[in-house]
């Protein structure tokens, strides 16, 4: 107790420094959360996984259709020459139209002879310089066009008999043109 007592002066304590005004006082910085450099390599990664994805995606799809067995012209035709007379036995204008289309088909991609896009006419005297049709087999190959112009448009009709005679003809068109052309390629190879 007696400390309590006791009297002490007060001492003075020094002035403080000069301390900031508070007109120079600045808010806190902000940091970003990423330098420029560092936002700039994240966008060139994942460009360069985008387009890495893209590369992958196209390379499987190309294998895909590689692995994918093309048919022959020749088989194609065959194929849409039946399914036309199967498919249309009571619309004889799309049997005309279908069929006519099968063997444009055949020459435009197997031949290598423009034929859609012609009128018959225009396709027959293209056929004229060609050496891969005889006389018999562009003789058959327009009464066939001849034929199926009559029905798609002068609406003439087909009987089931004059139907599946046109489409042996055809049929047999192709063959013959197949025949020839291997016949070709035999001498071609021997030579």
């Amino acid at each position: 107790m007696f400390f309590a007592q006791l009297q002490v002066p007060p001492r003075q304590l020094p002035d403080l420094p000069q301390g900031p005004a508070l007109e120079r006082a600045r808010g806190p910085i902000e940091i970003p959360p990423y330098e420029p450099w560092q936002i700039g390599l994240m966008i060139g990664l994942a460009a360069l996984a985008l387009g890495l994805l893209i590369y992958c995606i196209v390379f499987i799809i190309r294998g895909r259709r590689a692995r994918t067995p093309q048919l022959s012209a020749s088989t194609t035709a065959l194929a849409e020459l039946q399914a036309a007379a199967e498919l249309t036995t009571i619309d004889d204008e799309r049997f005309a139209v279908l069929s006519s289309l099968a063997l444009r088909r055949y020459f435009e991609v197997g031949k290598h002879i423009p034929s859609l896009g012609r009128t018959t006419f225009e396709f027959l005297h293209a056929l004229d310089a060609d050496p891969q049709l005889n006389s018999d087999a562009r003789a058959s190959l327009s009464e066939f066009l001849e034929h199926c112009d009559q029905v798609k448009f002068a609406r003439a009709s087909l009987s089931t008999d004059a139907r599946n005679a046109l489409t042996e003809s055809a049929i047999q068109l192709v063959h013959e043109l197949e025949r020839h052309n291997a016949a070709t390629s035999a001498e071609a190879t021997t030579t």
